[in-house]
């Protein structure tokens, strides 16, 4: 979020500000020669024989700071065998630090695996633990119709916050038989009754999820009206349009599905 402060600076207080910023600076530097100080004491400490030990693990590309968390966690071969015992492979050694500092239990890897996620990854299970998905969450996003869902987009459900009350919500709207995908987009993009209503001024409303996703991503406004009626529309960029809409930049290898809309909602506006 950018805040912007509109106010009148005395010369005295500019005067203090330097003074204090370059304390600040040279606070700073102190601070960093003493981290490299410690960062150097610390590799003295871990023996080369831990180093090549890690290394001969998989761990090839390791930082000082995970050398030295592997080391404060105890983790072993035989540790990082119990972990790819369970199911894991392509570690990485942040993911197995993490792993352990979570105490994971293998009864909760099992729980979660037997739900259909067997081919979660570590870095999901970790995921997993840290929003405490169980059976239960797992079962309130089938029981809304979505049973044909992987780790990841249970992760999404679960961020999300999407329950009963919001598909209903959706329902009431014109918005039925909804995929796994639209949903998550209708939530990420705060669809409500105000956004459908907006669509409906401008003879938009289609009662399909897809263009109303589109739509809040182009942000329907009169600018945006005014912005399509000025293109060229057999000879526009549809990816530098949307940067320029949103700021972000757009990949239709991502989401074709939706790629696809928006250029079929662009010609919509254009020709209305």
């Amino acid at each position: 979020m950018n805040i912007y402060f509109d106010t009148k600076i005395k010369t005295l207080y500019l005067i203090l500000s330097a003074i204090v910023i370059a304390g600040m600076v040279f606070i700073m530097g102190i601070s960093g020669v003493r981290a490299q100080e410690h960062d150097n004491e610390q590799m003295k400490i871990i023996k080369t024989s831990y180093i090549n030990h890690v290394r001969s693990l998989g761990f090839t590309k390791l930082e000082l700071g995970e050398l030295i968390a592997f080391r404060e966690h105890d983790i072993d071969a035989k540790y990082v065998d119990k972990i790819r015992q369970l199911g894991f492979s392509n570690l990485n050694a942040g993911e197995v630090i993490a792993f352990k500092e979570h105490d994971i239990k293998q009864q909760y890897i099992e729980e979660i695996q037997a739900l259909g996620f067997d081919s979660i990854s570590l870095g999901e299970m970790i995921a997993f633990d840290e929003h405490n998905i169980d059976t239960n969450k797992v079962n309130e996003v089938h029981q809304l119709g979505f049973t044909d869902i992987d780790a990841g987009e249970m992760l999404a459900f679960s961020l999300l916050e999407i329950n009963q009350t919001f598909v209903d919500e959706m329902n009431s709207l014109g918005l039925t038989e909804i995929n796994k995908n639209e949903i998550l987009r209708l939530k990420q993009y705060n669809i409500d009754q105000s956004v459908i209503d907006n669509i409906k001024d401008y003879g938009l409303y289609n009662y399909q999820a897809n263009t109303v996703i589109a739509l809040a991503i182009l942000k329907l406004d009169e600018n945006l009206i005014r912005e399509v009626k000025a293109l060229d529309i057999d000879n526009y960029s549809m990816t530098n349009f949307l940067e320029s809409r949103t700021g972000k930049k757009h990949n239709s290898s991502n989401d074709i599905e939706i790629y696809n809309e928006l250029t079929n909602v662009v010609s919509k506006i254009y020709r209305l």
